[in-house]
């Protein structure tokens, strides 16, 4: 498999990165996933936009990442290379090598790393299994939290808690106990209609598509709410289910294991949003 480093094209088994590097030292960096067919990267805009924030929220000058135009042609190639038709992009940024500390080099020369995978759907299930992890919560205050940050142990501990006891995935809450994410997916709910999910202050990172999903419904004439709500309000939902870019939306069917909303696999609703994710993602490619 081939990968593009700081400019290259080169083989995965070759690839180096400096024992130097903040990346691997301390976590300095963050990284975005994107999901590709036939070469073209799906919502690259709004990635590309995601990535500049973050750079600017670790204060690293924007203008140091790939441009646009280079992504387009780097997922392309790398692509092409690896015979895939449909995969998973994930580009990595790190400040790059820099002197013992926290500190940061006034002139940082980041590391990035373009790779891509096959991209493999969502086995079909009768819907996600959740528990409440135990160990990790949200911290609305926390910049780690709210990028896609190089240091992913919250996410990593909080997995670990739900594949120990045969769970898919673990419900993340924010410090007040309120729910928050999944590690991997923004959450929503279905209550009479209207769509709920968490507000963005819980510290939660905010998702491209929660952001596709809460515009959809705005312009459909859905109310979307977002207040605070507990794992014990969750059961009282007549539908759950989780939305992030690659996988789109998959329903949860039980949570510490007791089931959500009807037995049924299908909700009217949820249907009809998930129909305009799958398309618009595919639209976008």
């Amino acid at each position: 498999m081939h990968v593009w480093l700081n400019g290259e094209y080169q083989n995965a088994d070759d690839t180096v990165v400096a024992v130097t590097d903040r990346g691997f030292l301390l976590g300095d960096g963050f990284f975005e996933t994107m999901r590709a067919h036939r070469g073209v990267v799906a919502w690259l805009p709004a990635h590309m936009e995601r990535l500049a924030k973050h750079a600017d929220m670790v204060g690293l000058p924007a203008n140091l990442l790939p441009a646009q135009a280079d992504v387009t042609a780097i997922v392309a190639k790398l692509c092409a290379q690896a015979d895939l038709s449909s995969a998973v992009v994930r580009m990595s940024v790190s400040r790059g090598s820099g002197p013992r500390g926290l500190l940061p080099p006034e002139t940082p020369t980041p590391t990035v790393l373009i790779t891509v995978a096959p991209f493999a759907p969502a086995a079909t299930s009768d819907g996600l299994r959740l528990i409440t992890a135990q160990k990790i919560r949200r911290n609305p205050w926390s910049v780690a939290g709210t990028i896609k940050s190089l240091n992913y142990l919250d996410n990593i501990v909080a997995k670990q808690e739900a594949d120990q006891v045969g769970c898919d995935d673990a419900l993340i809450l924010s410090v007040d106990g309120s729910v928050a994410e999944t590690t991997i997916a923004n959450l929503f709910g279905i209550k009479d209609g209207v769509l709920w999910t968490p507000d963005a202050a819980t510290g939660i990172l905010c998702g491209l598509a929660r952001t596709f999903v809460i515009n959809l419904a705005r312009a459909n004439r859905i109310d979307v709410e977002f207040e605070p709500k507990s794992p014990d309000d969750l059961s009282d939902m007549d539908f759950l289910f989780t939305a992030n870019a690659l996988q789109g939306l998959r329903r949860v069917a039980t949570l510490d294991g007791k089931p959500i909303g009807a037995p049924s696999e299908t909700h009217t609703l949820f249907a009809r949003i998930a129909q305009m994710v799958d398309a618009n993602l595919c639209d976008g490619m």
